[in-house]
């Protein structure tokens, strides 16, 4: 450990033959010294183990080619908690690896408790393939503001591959600020939401959601947001799951299960929903998308078993499995804005209690209904109570075409996965109009000329399906983030090879009790291989690694997996 403390992450080092080097940190002020000193292409490793109290402060500038890491020696072996927090600034940094649990003492700032992850002033930064596990207030706090993450500015930053389980209190999961109200080109993706709780009744309490981009102060401009391939399940909190305010944002390809409340289009305009999964399981309360504003296009979603029922019995205006509401006149940024030239084409609706609504109003102060309104090519399937329900009539060249609201009982079969359409169903080529953004279905197939009604175009063999259980850490969530060859992983231990000494001067032994050595490569943090020894068949090899420059290096063995191995 003494050779591990010695280390020291310059930038000569960095730059030695043309790569880098990754540095090993053991305590926060290891940890601190290695990031006022890091430089574009720097990586810095936190040890495994727990780290209590620690606060992570990155202002720093990476670039494109040679971004800023810090990351997990081993994705989730290190374990962030206590009052840990991080904090980002600058361009191209990415934060990956960590979990956070166990919370104890938060920092707090007036009626708001400090986020996990702030991004302030941040570009091109990333936060990816970390697990954020009940790190939640006491119950004291629980009514104070408490962002997991928390994007303040910037542009071009992305939140990926992560868990955010178990949220309970006031704060989204995910909050896009957006202060300035400039374009921010945010992507949210491969991210599982779980288990929130709210803290009172579904609804009673706002800002419980698990994404919202925008303010409404800001929300006339344009985000350029896209939100797609995450996972929600058993999400309860308030009435928007994910909450729209502003514009040009796009959802898609996202599943929804088990959850409460609606995908709500609050505030902005211009934004695109489509190829989503939601499966409400008759959950009270609930609905697919909720459509406030203008230009939107809402299309190749599957909704099933929405229910508009509260827990107290009394019937929602709000949720439905599409509801396009009612506006305000002369609406507050804070209110709801008319409805104009929005689109609802090829949706399916499965065992909803209502599947489309049109013209809802939230107490009667909603009197504007929409204009030039376009529904199409819907599919209804057992709808309990209204499969198409016309609150006010639209006005303005509406356009309600293709919709099929009865179909028989043979039309559609569950196949396991969602309901699909059955051979010489009604659906099948009965679409209609002309829609060049309708070029995919839900499976993410191509549709022809002669194109079905509903979500699914019959036999075009998409394979797209909703995510479930199985997907979680290993095409979304946390351990699914596909790791570069800068990942460490146990596979080599579990095949019976063993390298030492490390750290090591200048002969490194790899010895296999198991298998036979053929291939090992050694290579930096940018995959650039450095020396390629063949084993021919022996159980040990001795490998002359004199001419490293001192720090982390990356070894392979017989492709079964690879590990790190500090040179002195």
């Amino acid at each position: 450990m003494m050779y591990i403390n010695k280390l020291r992450f310059t930038l000569a080092c960095l730059f030695v033959s043309g790569f880098t080097y990754a540095q090993l940190v053991t305590n926060a002020t290891e940890l601190n010294s290695a990031i006022a000193a890091a430089a574009p292409g720097t990586t810095i490793l936190l040890a495994d183990g727990t780290w209590n109290n620690t606060y992570i402060e990155i202002d720093k500038n990476g670039t494109s080619t040679a971004p800023i890491h810090v990351t997990a020696q081993n994705p989730g072996a290190v374990l962030m908690t206590g009052n840990s927090r991080v904090y980002m600034s600058g361009s191209y940094v990415t934060v990956s690896g960590l979990v956070f649990q166990d919370p104890a003492n938060l920092v707090v700032s007036g009626s708001s408790i400090e986020p996990v992850f702030e991004l302030n002033t941040c570009d091109n930064c990333k936060v990816v393939n970390n697990k954020i596990d009940s790190y939640n207030g006491t119950e004291s706090q629980k009514t104070m503001k408490f962002k997991w993450v928390y994007i303040v500015n910037g542009q071009y930053n992305e939140i990926a591959y992560n868990s955010f389980i178990g949220k309970y209190g006031i704060g989204s999961i995910i909050n896009d600020n957006r202060s300035l109200g400039n374009a921010d080109y945010l992507k949210i993706h491969h991210n599982y939401f779980a288990d929130r709780t709210p803290i009172n009744g579904i609804n009673d309490d706002n800002d419980q959601d698990a994404i919202r981009i925008g303010t409404s102060t800001t929300s006339l401009s344009d985000s350029y947001s896209e939100v797609y391939m995450n996972y929600f399940y058993n999400f309860f909190g308030e009435i928007e799951v994910i909450s729209n305010k502003s514009g040009q944002n796009k959802y898609y390809y996202n599943t929804f299960r088990d959850y409460g409340g609606c995908l709500t289009l609050r505030h902005g305009n211009n934004c695109e929903v489509f190829g989503n999964y939601f499966f409400a399981e008759n959950n009270f309360f609930t609905g697919g998308v909720r459509v406030i504003g203008e230009g939107h296009k809402v299309y190749n979603n599957y909704i099933e078993g929405t229910n508009a029922k509260k827990l107290s019995g009394a019937t929602s205006s709000l949720t439905g499995g599409i509801n396009v509401m009612n506006g305000v006149q002369n609406s507050a940024l804070n209110g709801y804005y008319q409805v104009k030239n929005a689109q609802i084409i090829n949706n399916t609706f499965v065992n909803c209690d209502y599947a489309l609504r049109i013209g809802t109003d939230k107490g009667g102060d909603n009197t504007l209904e929409p204009v030039n309104l376009i529904v199409a090519n819907n599919i209804v399937y057992n709808a309990s109570i209204n499969s198409y329900q016309i609150a006010t009539t639209p006005s303005g060249n509406s356009i309600s075409e293709g919709n099929l609201t009865n179909l028989a009982a043979s039309s559609m079969t569950d196949d396991g996965t969602f309901h699909r359409l059955t051979s010489g169903s009604a659906p099948i080529d009965a679409g209609l109009g002309n829609f060049p953004f309708l070029t995919q279905d839900i499976l993410k197939a191509n549709r022809g000329v002669n194109f079905d009604a509903g979500a699914e175009e019959f036999g075009a063999n998409g394979t797209f399906l909703p995510f479930n259980a199985t997907d979680v850490g290993v095409h979304i969530g946390f351990g699914s983030y596909p790791q570069n060859t800068a990942s460490i992983n146990k596979a080599l231990r579990n095949q019976g090879i063993t390298i030492f000494p490390i750290p090591v001067d200048n002969k490194l032994t790899v010895l296999s009790t198991a298998k036979s050595l053929q291939t090992i490569t050694i290579h930096d943090i940018n995959s650039k291989n450095l020396l390629t020894v063949y084993g021919n068949g022996e159980s040990s090899k001795q490998l002359d690694v004199t001419n490293l420059s001192s720090g982390i290096y990356f070894i392979n063995v017989n492709d079964l997996g690879q590990t790190t191995f500090i040179k002195k």
